[in-house]
C-alpha cells in the first residue's frame, strides 16, 4: 500500500506523468496478485513419496537471502529436466520425504544452490545435462580451501541452528566402547581411513548407523552430535569398498555413490534427500570444529570420503607407481634420512600437476608416465592444512618401496602398509624390480648451497665423490674442474639427468690413486660452475677443503674427530713410513690403503694432524696421571687445521697428590705459570685440583693450547688444544640409539638453537657454530657377529643359522655406557633362556643356537635395564615361512627364496591336486613358473627330499600343505561351498530385527556373474524339512494359489555376514524380485502379502559351509 500511495502522490505532483503512473499501478497489482497465487500453491501442495514438486520459493530465510530468483528457478528447471530423462530411460523416479516444510525446501534449495555435486534429483549419481544431445566435457579442479576459512561458510554448510531437528537415539544396545575406540581413530588418525576395522566391527556400523537413518526418515532433520564421528567413521568404511577398481567407462563424474550408501545403510536404491543432507551436515559439522580436514569446493563431500578412505585402491597404486618412479629416476633406488629434504619439493610439485583441472576420466601426465590419481587422493595433495601430512605420506611411502626393493619386511598394521605390500607384489612380479642390481655407490642429491665433496672408501679403493646437485634452470651447463697441488689436471662437463620431478647434475666418482698419481701429497681442491659461475670451491671453507696429511676411514666414511676409541679402521696415506706415529698392528689393504686396529693410547700422528685412540672415559687416569676435565663428551671442534676438545663450563687441571707442583710449569698459549703458585684444593680422588677457567687462565670462544710440562722429566705430560663455549648445551632425545628409536639432537648456542637428525649409518653429526665446526659422537647400542661389520639394528628376516654362525661363534656387544649391565636372551617356544659370557666380555651364541636343534624360531634379544632389544631370529629347522606358490596376473609362480628357511641347495616334490588340475613333479628351489594349471581351488603339498645318507631310496618328506586358488578370488569364493540362511530382516521390521528361520535353507551350485559394477552369483535355494530331507525350492506357491519359478536365484554380498537375495533369474532379469517371510512358520515363502503374518524380505544373515 506504501508503494500505491507514493505513486499517486508521485501523480499529483506531476500531472503530466499520469500514464506512466497508470502503468507502474497496473504492474504493481498485477505482481501482488501473482504472487498471493504462488503463495496459496505452495500451501496447498502435499509431497507424496513418489514426486517432489518443486516450485518457487519466496525466500524468507536472511542466511540465503543472497540467491536470486533466477538460480533457484534454474535449479527447478534443471530437476525437471532430470525427471523427464530418468523417467523416459526407464529409470524409477527418486523417491522423496513426505510433507516438507517451505524451510525445509528453502534449505533444500540452498545446498543444491552451494553443492555443485548435487542436484535434486540425482544426487550426484547423474551427468550433468546441456537440455540437448550433445555431451559436454567438464574440467574438475578440486580446489581446496584451508579449514581457516570454514567459518566464512558456516551458514552454506549447515542447516540453520533454530531449523535443527536431532533424530531419536534408538540404539538398543551400548555402543560406549565402539564410541570410545572411534574417539582413538579420530585422535590419532587425520585421516581415517589409514585405520582398518575388522568385518564384525564394519558390520556393528552398518547396524548401529542404519537405525539412526531409519530413526532420521521418521523424525528430525540432523543426526545427534554425539553420533557424528560414528556416522563418518561408518561413510568412511563404506567408502573403501565404492569401486576399488574403476571400469574404464565409468567416470566418477557419473557414478552413484550416495545410493551405494543409501543401499548399504537402510537398503534404498537411491539416496533419500533429507538423509543425503543430514549426512552431509555432519560432515560440515566435524570440519567446522576442526575435527577433521575437509573438501570445501567442488564434490567437497564425496571428495572429503574419498580423501579420508584413500579411495579407490587403483588411485593409490598410481601414486605408489609415481613415488617408484621417482624411487628409480631421482633417487637413483635408494631413500635415506639425507633425502627427507627432497619430499617437500616433490609434494609440491606434485601438487602444482594435480592443481590444473583434468577430467576425472582421463589420467595425468607428471614426468615420464601418465597416471590414473582420482579425486579424494588429490584433494589430500591439494588440502593447505594437510601439505605436512602429504610429505610424510610421501616420504613414508619412500621409504617403503626402499625396503621393498632391498626385501626388507614390512609391518602391515595400517591400510596403506597392507595397499603398498600387495601393490609390490604385483608390480614385482610384472617388472623385473630388485634390490641386488649392481649400482654405483650413491650419494644423496643436494642443493647448490649444500655441495661438499667427500672422500668415500668403497672396498679397496678410496674415492672423491661429488653428489648428484639439483638445479633449478633445465638448460644450466655445469662443468668441473679438479686441481693437484695448485694445479690443474682436469676439467670435465657434469651431464644432468631429468629424474620424474627434479633435474639434477650426474653425481661424480673420481678414484684418489688416479688423481694423486704425480703427487706425493694430498692437496686437492675442487671447483664447481653453473654457467660459469662459481657455485662450489672446496677451498672457499676449511670444513670443505679436501687438504690431508691422510685419511682415516671407520667403514666406508671418512672420520674427522682427532679423539677415537679403539675400533676397525683405515687409513689412506702417500706415505705411510713418514708418519711419526702409527698403531702398531698394520696391514696393508690396498694400494696407499692400510688396514689398522689401534689399542686404547696408540696414535696417528704426522707433522700437522694427531689421531689419539682414548676408553670412553678418563676415569682410570684420574689420580694417576695429570688430565684435563670437564669436557662435552664425544664432541669436537674444528677450524682450519685446529681441532679442539670442547668445554661448555669450567675447565679443571687434576693432577696427582704425589705430584711434586714445583717442578711442573703450566704453559697457557706460551704463556707459563709457576704450577704451585696457583690457587687449588685437594679433592677426595687424591689430587690437587685447579680450577683454570675460574681463576681466568681461559679466554672463552677462543682455541687454547694447554702445555704441562716436568722439570722433573724433562717432557711435556700433558698437552690439550681445547675450547670453551658457555652457552653451549647439547641434547639428545635418547642416552643411545638403536633400530628405529627417534633420532634427533638439539644444539643450543645461546639464544640458537639447532635441530638434527641422521641416519642409521651415521656415527657423528656435523654443525656449524662459531666460525668453526662442531662435530658430535653418536652413542649407538651395537652388536656383531665375530670382528664382521657392526649392526644398530635388528635384522628384521628370519635366518638359517647355518648360514649365519658356527658352532664356536661369539657375540660381541658395544655399550654406549658401559656402567650399565647387558643380558642376552633366547627365546624358544615362548620360554626364555640366558646366553653365557665368556670371560672377555663376550657371549657364545653359536653354541646356545647349536644347542637347540629343530626349532623354528629362536629370537634374540638384548636386554638393557628395563628395555628389550631384538637382535635377530634363527631357525635350526627347514620349512616354509609362507606359500611358495602364487597366482600373480595369470600365471602360478614357483618362489623359494622369499617362503623357505633352510639349506637352498635342496629338492622338492610338488602336488598341485584339485579336480581339473593334478601336476606332481620334482622342482629345485629356482623360481620358475608352473604352466598348463586351470582355474580351480587346489590342494598343495610340497615334500622336501630325505638328506639320509645311508637311505638307498629316495625318499621324499612332507614339508608344507596349503591351498592355492587360481583364477579371480570373487569367482571362485564359493566354488566347494553352499550359503546357509539364517535368519531375515524385513520390509516392515526394525533393522535391528532379525527372524530366524526354523527350516534350514541353503543354496549351493553357486557361480559368479559380474554386472557392470556389482558382483552377483546365482545358485540354488533349498529346504531341509523337519524330517531331514532336502528338497530344491524350483517353484513355490504364490498368492494367487499359482507356482513361480525360483530357482536360480540371484545373490550379491552386502558384508560378511549379510546379503540381498533375488529370485526367479532368467538370463540376467529378475523375474519374482524379493520373497517374503511367513512369521508365523517363520520360513521362506512366495506369498507376497504385506500383513500381520507375511512381510517382503530385505536382508539376509548367513554364513558359509563346505558343500560336500
Amino acid at each position: 500500500m506504501e508503494y500505491v500511495n507514493e505513486i499517486i502522490k508521485f501523480s499529483q505532483t506531476y500531472p503530466s506523468s499520469i500514464w506512466v503512473s497508470l502503468i507502474a499501478f497496473s504492474a504493481t497489482i498485477i505482481f501482488l496478485i501473482v504472487r498471493l497465487i504462488r503463495k496459496r500453491n505452495l500451501h496447498k501442495s502435499k509431497g507424496k513419496r513418489d514426486t517432489f514438486d518443486v516450485t518457487s520459493i519466496e525466500i524468507k530465510n536472511p542466511e540465503i537471502s543472497n540467491f536470486t530468483n533466477s538460480n533457484i528457478q534454474e535449479d527447478i528447471n534443471d530437476c525437471g529436466r532430470n525427471n523427464k530423462s530418468r523417467t523416459e530411460t526407464g529409470q524409477t523416479p527418486f523417491v522423496k520425504e513426505e510433507n516438507i516444510n517451505e524451510k525445509t525446501q528453502i534449505d533444500v534449495n540452498d545446498q543444491i544452490e552451494y553443492d555443485n555435486s548435487v542436484t535434486i534429483n540425482t544426487l550426484l549419481n547423474e551427468p550433468e545435462s546441456n537440455n540437448g544431445t550433445e555431451n559436454i566435457e567438464v574440467e574438475i579442479n578440486p580446489h581446496i580451501i584451508s579449514n581457516e576459512k570454514i567459518a566464512e561458510d558456516d551458514q552454506l554448510w549447515t542447516i540453520p541452528q533454530k531449523r535443527r531437528i536431532p533424530c531419536k537415539d534408538v540404539q538398543k544396545n551400548d555402543i560406549s566402547e565402539l564410541l570410545q575406540k572411534i574417539d582413538r581413530i579420530f585422535a590419532e588418525n587425520k585421516l581415517l581411513g589409514n585405520y582398518d576395522f575388522t568385518e564384525d566391527e564394519y558390520s556393528a556400523l552398518l547396524e548401529n548407523v542404519g537405525l539412526l537413518c531409519s530413526s532420521l526418515l521418521s523424525y528430525g532433520n540432523v543426526f545427534e552430535e554425539n553420533y557424528h564421528k560414528l556416522i563418518f567413521a561408518t561413510l568412511v568404511e563404506i567408502a573403501k569398498r565404492w569401486k576399488d577398481f574403476d571400469n574404464k567407462d565409468d567416470t566418477e563424474e557419473n557414478s552413484r555413490f550416495w545410493d551405494y550408501i543409501s543401499k548399504h545403510l537402510i537398503n534404498e536404491d537411491y539416496i533419500n534427500q533429507k538423509l543425503y543432507q543430514a549426512f552431509t551436515d555432519v560432515i560440515s559439522q566435524l570440519g567446522r570444529k576442526h575435527l577433521i580436514p575437509i573438501v570445501l569446493t567442488g564434490k567437497k563431500y564425496y571428495s572429503t570420503l574419498m580423501m579420508h578412505s584413500f579411495a579407490p585402491k587403483n588411485s593409490i597404486f598410481s601414486f605408489y607407481d609415481l613415488c617408484y618412479n621417482i624411487f628409480k629416476n631421482d633417487l637413483d633406488f635408494g631413500f635415506t634420512n639425507d633425502d627427507e629434504w627432497q619430499c617437500e619439493r616433490f609434494a609440491s610439485e606434485i601438487a602444482n600437476f594435480l592443481g590444473h583441472g583434468y577430467r576425472e576420466d582421463k589420467k595425468v601426465t607428471i614426468g615420464s608416465s601418465v597416471y590414473s590419481i582420482k579425486i579424494g587422493l588429490r584433494s589430500f595433495a591439494l588440502n593447505e592444512d594437510l601439505f605436512i601430512d602429504f610429505v610424510e605420506f610421501i616420504k613414508d611411502t619412500l621409504f617403503h618401496i626402499n625396503k621393498l626393493f632391498y626385501k626388507e619386511p614390512i609391518n602391515e598394521d595400517t591400510r596403506l602398509k597392507h595397499y603398498i605390500v600387495e601393490w609390490w607384489k604385483n608390480k614385482s612380479e610384472s617388472e623385473k624390480v630388485s634390490g641386488d642390481t649392481n649400482r654405483k655407490r650413491r650419494v644423496p642429491t643436494v642443493s647448490k648451497g649444500d655441495i661438499v665433496a667427500k672422500y668415500i672408501r668403497d672396498d679397496s679403493s678410496v674415492f672423491i665423490y661429488i653428489p648428484s646437485i639439483r638445479l633449478d634452470d633445465d638448460n644450466s651447463i655445469v662443468s668441473l674442474k679438479v686441481f693437484v697441488n695448485g694445479e690443474q689436471i682436469r676439467s670435465e662437463e657434469i651431464k644432468t639427468k631429468r629424474g620424474e620431478l627434479v633435474v639434477a647434475t650426474k653425481q661424480i666418482e673420481l678414484e684418489l690413486n688416479d688423481l694423486l698419481k704425480y703427487s706425493d701429497a694430498i692437496n686437492l681442491r675442487v671447483e664447481i660452475k653453473e654457467n660459469h659461475k662459481i657455485i662450489f670451491d672446496s677451498e672457499r671453507n676449511k670444513a670443505t677443503s679436501l687438504h690431508r696429511e691422510f685419511i682415516l676411514f671407520e667403514g666406508e666414511k671418512e672420520v674427522l674427530s682427532q679423539i677415537n676409541k679403539p675400533n676397525n679402521y683405515f687409513v689412506y696415506s702417500k706415505d705411510i713410513d713418514a708418519l711419526k706415529s702409527v698403531p702398531n698392528e698394520l696391514t696393508t689393504y690396498g694400494t696407499n690403503l692400510y688396514n689398522i686396529y689401534p689399542k686404547a693410547g696408540e696414535s696417528l700422528s704426522g707433522e700437522i694432524k694427531q689421531v689419539f685412540f682414548v676408553d670412553k672415559t678418563k676415569t682410570a687416569s684420574i689420580g694417576k696421571t695429570p688430565c684435563l676435565i670437564g669436557e662435552v663428551q664425544n664432541v669436537e671442534w674444528f677450524f682450519d687445521d685446529i681441532s679442539c676438545m670442547v668445554y661448555s663450563g669450567g675447565v679443571k687441571l687434576l693432577i696427582p697428590e704425589n705430584t711434586n707442583l714445583k717442578a711442573l710449569e703450566l704453559r697457557i698459549d706460551d704463556k707459563a705459570h709457576k704450577l704451585h703458585e696457583l690457587g687449588f684444593e685437594r679433592i677426595e680422588s687424591g689430587c690437587y685440583h685447579f680450577g683454570l677457567k675460574v681463576m681466568g687462565l681461559i679466554p672463552e670462544n677462543n682455541p687454547t693450547e694447554i702445555i704441562l710440562y716436568s722439570y722433573e722429566k724433562e717432557l711435556t705430560i700433558l698437552r690439550e688444544t681445547l675450547i670453551v663455549m658457555p652457552n653451549l648445551k647439547i641434547q639428545f632425545n635418547h642416552p643411545f640409539y638403536y633400530g628405529d628409536i627417534e633420532r634427533k639432537l638439539t644444539v643450543y648456542n645461546g639464544d640458537e638453537d639447532i635441530v638434527l637428525t641422521w641416519s642409521k649409518q651415521d656415527n657423528e653429526i656435523k654443525c656449524p657454530i662459531n666460525d668453526g665446526m662442531l662435530v658430535i659422537k653418536i652413542a649407538y647400542l651395537r652388536w656383531r657377529i665375530n670382528n664382521n661389520d657392526w649392526h644398530n639394528e635388528p635384522i628384521n628376516r628370519k635366518l638359517w643359522y647355518k648360514d649365519f654362525l658356527a658352532n664356536g661363534d661369539i657375540l660381541e656387544i658395544d655399550n654406549p655406557n658401559e656402567n650399565d649391565d647387558i643380558t642376552i636372551l633366547g627365546k624358544v617356544n615362548g620360554e626364555s633362556f640366558e646366553i653365557i659370557k665368556n670371560q672377555n666380555g663376550k657371549f657364545e651364541i653359536g653354541r646356545a643356537i647349536y644347542a637347540n636343534e629343530g626349532i623354528t624360531d629362536i629370537s634374540v634379544c638384548i636386554v638393557y635395564g628395563k628395555e628389550i632389544f631384538e637382535i635377530f631370529t634363527v631357525s635350526t629347522k627347514e620349512h616354509f615361512i609362507a606359500n611358495p606358490l602364487s597366482y600373480i596376473d595369470g600365471k602360478v609362480l614357483w618362489n623359494v627364496e622369499d617362503t623357505f628357511i633352510g639349506d637352498k641347495n635342496n629338492e622338492f616334490f610338488l602336488i598341485i591336486k584339485s579336480p581339473d588340475n593334478n601336476f606332481r613333479s620334482k622342482i629345485d628351489c629356482k623360481t620358475c613358473e608352473i604352466r598348463n594349471l586351470h582355474e580351480d581351488i587346489c590342494k598343495i603339498q610340497v615334500k622336501i627330499k630325505d638328506k639320509n645318507i645311508f637311505s638307498k631310496a629316495e625318499n621324499y618328506q612332507l614339508i608344507f600343505e596349503g591351498e592355492l586358488l587360481i583364477g579371480s578370488p570373487d569367482k571362485l569364493r564359493f566354488k566347494y561351498k553352499k550359503i546357509r540362511l539364517l535368519s531375515a530382516n524385513c520390509f516392515n521390521s526394525k533393522k535391528s530385527e532379525w527372524i530366524p528361520f526354523i527350516p534350514n535353507y541353503f543354496i549351493d551350485k553357486l557361480q559368479y556373474l559380474e554386472d557392470s559394477e556389482t558382483i552377483y552369483y546365482i545358485g540354488r535355494l533349498h529346504v531341509i524339512d523337519q524330517n531331514g530331507n532336502t528338497r530344491v525350492l524350483n517353484t513355490m506357491i504364490n498368492e494367487k494359489g499359482t507356482y513361480d519359478i525360483i530357482n536360480p536365484v540371484r545373490i550379491e554380498l552386502r558384508d560378511n555376514n549379510t546379503l540381498w537375495l533375488a529370485a526367479g533369474l532368467e538370463g540376467r532379469e529378475i523375474n519374482i524380485g524379493n520373497l517374503f517371510c511367513d512369521k508365523l512358520r517363520k520360513g521362506i515363502c512366495n506369498i507376497q502379502k504385506q500383513d500381520n503374518r507375511y512381510d517382503e524380505i530385505i536382508l539376509y544373515k548367513f554364513k558359509e559351509e563346505e558343500d560336500v
